[in-house]
């Protein structure tokens, strides 16, 4: 078994060590042959310079801005849908979740020039506010079916239970739904943060001017500038990803130690 994994951990691993290593390293030392692999001297200070240089800590909080807001904005209006697609019987139930869910199937290019007129005609272009809306609308479909998935693993009796002792439809979801699938909620919303804050072809969109730009366009526009210091591209990297690292490592454990009880006694 470790044979079998072994190889595909150093291919998923060797990017990510040569970007550690690369980010502090001297710009002559990147480019020497034979090359460098570890740095005598680890010039730690290129994370610094890559903050504050070119005002990063800008794109990172606009960055982390719209994805946040996007998680909130997404999951409290999915999880309400989610649970009616898991629960609930109406007419056309299976006919509208189809439609949300295939959705996304559409190509993002062929969207690109209805969004841009659409948030053009609603006055928000080179927003923060646009980019929220539009990431909450490409993330919905994933999300509605992902939690509609774990909605239909609570047991209906306990759901029975809490209507026999005189909960609303609304006070059950409120209470008894939504506490059960906090780990749910938490790997759905990871799964959210996760799309919005890496996504770039909306954001270069519609974006707009540099004071409402997220990282993955500034990253994407230094790594074309014929001028870049490598060492610093490399510790920007860094940092542009260690949110997402952090998030899947605290969500992670939040999954494995939040395993979902449920059952009916008797």
């Amino acid at each position: 078994m470790i044979l079998l994994v072994l190889p595909g951990a150093l291919l998923f691993l060797t990017p990510w060590a040569w970007m550690i290593l690369t980010a502090g390293k001297e710009s002559k030392l990147i480019w020497q042959i034979p090359p460098v692999w570890i740095p005598p001297v680890y010039r730690w200070q290129n994370f610094g310079e890559a903050w504050l240089k070119g005002d990063f800590a800008t794109f990172y909080t606009n960055t982390l801005f719209i994805s946040l807001l996007n998680v909130a904005a997404v999951l409290i209006s999915c999880s309400i849908a989610a649970y009616a697609f898991a629960r609930m019987r109406f007419h056309g139930r299976t006919l509208a979740f189809m439609a949300i869910v295939m959705s996304r199937l559409v190509p993002a290019v062929a969207l690109a020039v209805p969004f841009y007129l659409l948030i053009q005609a609603l006055g928000l272009l080179g927003t923060k506010t646009a980019l929220i809306l539009v990431h909450a609308i490409l993330t919905l479909p994933f999300t509605v079916l992902i939690l509609s998935v774990f909605f239909r693993r609570i047991p209906v009796e306990i759901e029975d239970a809490a209507i026999v002792d005189g909960c609303s439809r609304l006070q059950l979801f409120w209470r008894i739904v939504l506490p059960l699938s906090l780990p749910s909620l938490a790997a759905t919303g990871l799964f959210a943060f996760m799309l919005s804050y890496a996504e770039f072809l909306f954001a270069l969109v519609l974006s707009g001017d540099a004071a409402n730009r997220p990282l993955a366009v500034v990253m994407a526009s230094l790594a074309r500038n014929v001028d870049v210091s490598w060492g610093l591209l490399n510790s920007a990297i860094f940092l542009a990803v260690l949110p997402s690292l952090l998030l899947v490592a605290i969500v992670w454990r939040m999954i494995v130690e939040g395993i979902l009880v449920g059952g009916v006694k008797g």
